[in-house]
């Protein structure tokens, strides 16, 4: 009790501090025009004040008795400089006072330092000068950087050792079913923005030719998901773990004839389209459908996670985490805003979605650990197991087992989705409900069905929130270390950057933490020089 009354006191006395000086600079900067010799006076207590300390700090005054704090080597010569540069202001100020235009000029250039001043002072001090003394850190030599000459071995090591950044065994990255997957939905997606550009400016042959393709490719789809369906109802009326409709749909898609097929079929396609861009200019495709762009998204989404579940190492574990919880954090507050603006519960439903976010993330872990729990014998406590028990399926840890690699990063990755997804949610629908209405009832109008005024009206109007969010996130996931410190602690292949910068930290290890954290920083600042040169047009 006695350590929360003494933080409250500590906070309540630094914003009394706070306002006190700010309310004084403003107080200070008025006096410029019509108290002349009180505003020198407060400039010269400033100085005074500065130079004092600096004296004292040198040991070249006397210190005076101390009494504790930010007094604790003593107080005398503060004091008297502040007195002395009070006095001495006060002095020049009755002896020399410009005309008025030059106060009012003065006075105009002091306004703005007076709200950016201290904002520029915390962030010199609080980042600026420690990021700058960090790099210098990691080029020293041993563990503390104190001794003679420079280095770049601990960025070789970081690029070099396996456990941090590998691309060992990266050619199986075209063998996987992930790939397979990334290849046929490219290949749909193709398919699909001719056939909407056909349906839109092509003629009648083209329309009809165009409108058959989409059949097939919807009815191919609604099979493989009737069968994915039937696969999963198989393996838990016939036996848990086991269905052979699961096992022939795992055997097509990893199949290497499958591979040959969808290869060939993304090549002709490719070759169709260069060879009539060639002949003619160009080629109407229609990328801004709902079928193709949703499709080019899977092609995107699983080529990269076939590359990032391949590839090994620290660095690629940590943009596994940026990708994976900035894409589906926000696809799923997308998706939220829109069902919850057509819900009766809509206040209810928002802040039970964004609640976890007022949970902190090592809260947050211990709550999905215990729903991750898994007994090796007995009833299982853990929620997800319980469930999997109750199937008749087995058991598993989804972040404790090797058994599970990789993709036991996912389950805690899904923890940050968990808690992120509100803010998205929140964010992308009061950007929703800023766009205009005669926006939609003019598509509406023409002609245009629920899923098209989205698409077409309603995402191009909110695509830069969309990306405020996106970049948003991904400089906060960029930075994860709660989750993976309080889950796994960086085992079974789930470290990442800030987790093994703590660790190195913890160690004494100062150079090499140094050197994690310039990485950490060189993958966050191309997001942070897009924010700003995005807000610099959007300004001009």
């Amino acid at each position: 009790m006695g350590q929360i009354v003494t933080m409250l006191l500590s906070v309540a006395g630094a914003l009394a501090v706070t306002a006190v000086l700010f309310i004084g600079a403003d107080r200070t900067v008025d006096s410029a025009l019509t108290r002349w010799p009180a505003f020198m006076a407060c400039v010269g207590a400033v100085v005074g004040l500065i130079a004092g300390a600096v004296l004292q700090h040198n040991g070249w005054v006397p210190r005076g008795p101390a009494i504790g704090g930010p007094f604790s080597e003593g107080w005398l010569a503060i004091v008297i400089g502040g007195i002395a540069g009070a006095a001495l202001g006060m002095a020049t100020g009755r002896g020399l006072v410009p005309g008025p235009d030059r106060r009012i000029g003065l006075e105009a250039r002091l306004r703005p330092w007076v709200f950016v001043g201290p904002a520029l002072l915390f962030v010199t001090g609080g980042l600026v000068i420690p990021g700058f003394r960090t790099l210098f850190l990691s080029f020293k030599n041993g563990t503390r950087g104190q001794e003679a000459g420079f280095t770049f071995r601990y960025y070789e090591e970081i690029f070099t050792d396996r456990t941090f950044f590998s691309v060992h065994g990266w050619s199986s990255i075209f063998t996987s079913r992930l790939f397979i997957v990334a290849l046929a939905a490219a290949a749909v997606a193709g398919i699909a923005a001719w056939a909407s550009a056909s349906r839109i400016v092509g003629g009648p042959l083209r329309g009809k030719l165009a409108q058959r393709t989409m059949r097939v490719l919807g009815l191919a789809a609604a099979l493989l998901g009737v069968a994915a369906l039937l696969g999963f109802v198989e393996s838990l009326v016939r036996e848990p773990n086991r269905s052979e409709i699961v096992d022939v749909l795992t055997v097509l898609v990893s199949s290497r004839v499958t591979l040959v097929i969808v290869g060939a079929v993304a090549a002709v396609l490719l070759g169709g389209w260069l060879s009539v861009r060639l002949r003619r200019g160009d080629l109407e495709l229609d990328w801004g459908s709902p079928t193709s762009s949703l499709m080019l998204a899977l092609a995107i989404g699983a080529g990269i996670f076939g590359v990032l579940s391949t590839l090994q190492g620290v660095v690629w574990n940590n943009i596994w985490w940026v990708v994976t919880v900035a894409g589906l954090s926000t696809v799923l507050g997308l998706l939220l805003a829109i069902l919850a603006e057509r819900a009766r519960g809509e206040r209810v439903a928002k802040t039970l979605i964004f609640m976890p976010m007022a949970i902190s993330m090592v809260g947050a872990a211990v709550i999905w650990d215990f729903i991750y729990e898994v007994q090796p014998t007995g009833n299982q406590t853990g929620l997800l197991n319980a469930i999997l028990q109750g199937l008749g399926f087995q058991s598993r840890g989804f972040f404790i087992n090797s058994s599970m690699i990789p993709w036991n990063n996912f389950w805690i990755m899904f923890i940050m989705v968990w808690i992120q997804t509100g803010f998205a949610m929140v964010v992308l629908s009061a950007a929703i409900r800023a766009v205009p209405e005669e926006l939609t009832e003019a598509a509406r109008v023409d002609g245009a069905n629920e899923i098209q005024v989205f698409w077409r009206v309603v995402i191009p109007q909110i695509r830069p929130t969309i990306i405020v969010v996106v970049t948003t996130l991904m400089v906060i996931v960029t930075k994860v270390f709660d989750l993976v410190k309080a889950t796994t602690n960086g085992a079974n292949r789930t470290n990442v950057l800030a987790n093994e910068m703590f660790d190195q930290l913890r160690d004494r290890n100062f150079t090499s933490s140094s050197a994690f954290a310039v990485v950490l920083l060189a993958l966050v600042l191309p997001v942070m020089i897009y924010n700003i040169r995005r807000l610099q047009s959007e300004l001009k």
